[in-house]
């Protein structure tokens, strides 16, 4: 897989200098946009998406997280990285779900660790749930799919844009799917990457910038769950 990157900076030699970074890690791995202007890189979003953001957090006429809000909109998961020479701004970073921040220079010693943990949290491996339902066959990938639902004979498959239904056992669903969904409920099993909170009862899930959706959660795996989603988190962050 390779991954598509937008680095937006309005200094032209810090985005060629984080770019000849990334690709001295890996240069098979990124697809690298460079922006100098940042409105440039919100109007191309209409029609095109990135699997990772690197924005500088100042520019003169607009700020790194007004093109973060840009970006949350269409994309609440997708990892952004911040760059700039003021510890202050990383209260306000944090707000729009910030993956990182780093502080200017950017150097391999700062940008490597962060390019680790960015690159596990994409989730490489590119894993997909297969299943049919009604003669049709799909393919999704785990980091698309929100929670499992199941409801008597059928499973819910619910994605940020779509639910698709298929026929399965809890049995043999949990034995297709990957590390990052724990089961909370009998009916209930959420991918860790999609929780925002914990409650004695319910999960809440984000489903996109805005919405979010409670999920039960039940007295015989409240236990389990929250440990296993909690050291999965920790392990993906």
């Amino acid at each position: 897989m390779v991954i598509k990157v937008a680095i937006c900076d309005d200094i032209p030699v810090i985005a060629k200098a984080i770019e000849d970074l990334m690709l001295e890690y890996d240069s098979s791995l990124f697809d690298i946009d460079i922006f100098y202007n940042p409105f440039r890189l919100i109007e191309l979003l209409k029609e095109n998406s990135y699997d990772l953001f690197i924005l500088d957090f100042e520019f003169p006429n607009l700020s790194g997280i007004e093109i973060a809000e840009t970006i949350r909109k269409n994309n609440y998961n997708c990892p952004i990285i911040f760059i700039t020479n003021f510890k202050e701004y990383m209260e306000k970073a944090f707000k729009v779900n910030t993956f990182d921040y780093i502080l200017k220079p950017v150097t391999k010693d700062k940008l490597y660790p962060t390019l680790n943990r960015a690159i596990k949290y994409l989730d490489l491996d590119d894993s997909k749930f297969m299943f049919t339902f009604n003669k049709v066959f799909y393919s999704l990938s785990f980091s698309e799919i929100i929670y499992f639902e199941k409801n008597k004979r059928k499973v819910l498959i619910h994605t940020p844009s779509d639910i698709y239904e298929t026929i399965l056992q809890t049995k043999a669903l949990l034995s297709k799917i990957n590390d990052n969904f724990v089961q909370v409920h009998n009916s209930f099993i959420v991918n860790v990457r999609y929780v925002k909170q914990i409650s004695n009862n319910t999960i809440t899930a984000n489903l996109n910038d805005k919405q979010t959706v409670e999920i039960p959660i039940s007295r015989k795996f409240i236990d389990s769950a929250r440990k296993q989603i909690l050291m999965k988190l920790r392990d993906l962050i």
